[in-house]
Parts: C-alpha cells; structure tokens; sequence
C-alpha cells in the first residue's frame, strides 16, 4: 500500500498543534491564577508567593511541552516539513524564558522573602526592596514573553500542513 506524502506526517502535525495549544492555554491560565492571587489576597507579600508557587509548578509542564515541541518540531523539519523552521525560535525563547524565571529567579527572591521575614519585616520593607522589585519586575516582563512566545507557537502551527 503506498500512502500519500501529504498524509504522511498528519498526526505528528495534529500532536504538535495540540500540545502548543494546551501550552498556550496553560500559559494564559498561569497568568490569570498570579492576577487572581495578587487581587483577592490582602498581603501582597503572601500573594507573591502564591503566585510564584504557581509559575514553578506549572513550570515543568510548560518545559516538556516546549521540549516536545522543539524536538517533534526538528525531526520533522528534517524528513522536509520545512514550515516548521518558524516555530524554532519562539521555542528557544519560552524555553529560556520559563527557565530563567522558574529556576533563576523566583528562588532568588524567596531567598530574599526569607532573609526579610527572618529579620522581621515585610521583604518590601527590607533593605532588599529595590532587588526584589527589580527581579519581580523581570520575571513579570518574562512571562509576558512567555505569552507572545506559546501564542506565537500556536498560531504559527495552526497555519501549517504536512507536506
């Protein structure tokens, strides 16, 4: 039986639409679950560390997705699907984005809460404000490339077909 090149890699194209799909839709759900925490806790102190606690979780999601992706993607770029050339560098970036945020930077600014709370003051109040609203302002600009990234992905593979 010969099978049509078109059709030949449908379903590795399908699973890699649906996965940047569910990453997408996780990425936005991140989002939403760090304003909710920030709008209804009345410490912005312990909503920050809701709110961190969320990314990280949903941190090792996020990277197996974007690392199935990243190597689906490659293996078929290399048996000739060559559109997927275009979600290469938007991987790369959620990728390095999530990584530096779950693993860089939201430990560093609960070292930071700790060495304030084992003083006695609020982190905000510590002589490590201005670090900590540095950190917390990049790992905000972060997750909003985190955003442009994953939607990037997907609607860049949901314009794609097998070849």
């Amino acid at each position: 039986m010969i099978e049509d090149p078109k059709n030949q890699y449908l379903f590795p194209c399908r699973l890699l639409r649906l996965l940047a799909v569910l990453m997408t839709v996780a990425i936005f759900f991140q989002a939403l679950g760090c304003l909710v925490a920030y709008l209804l806790m009345l410490d912005s102190q312990a909503a920050g560390m809701m709110a961190h606690l969320l990314m990280q979780q949903l941190s090792y999601y996020l990277l197996g997705c974007t690392f199935v992706i990243l190597s689906l993607a490659n293996i078929l770029i290399k048996r000739g699907v060559s559109q997927l050339k275009a979600i290469r560098l938007p991987s790369l970036i959620l990728t390095i984005s999530i990584a530096i945020v779950s693993f860089l930077l939201i430990p560093r600014m609960d070292y930071l809460r700790d060495t304030a709370l084992e003083a006695g003051m609020p982190v905000m109040l510590s002589p490590f404000a201005n670090y900590f609203v540095t950190l917390n302002s990049i790992a905000f600009l972060l997750l909003c490339a985190q955003i442009v990234s994953g939607t990037l992905i997907a609607l860049r593979l949901s314009g794609t077909e097998a070849t």
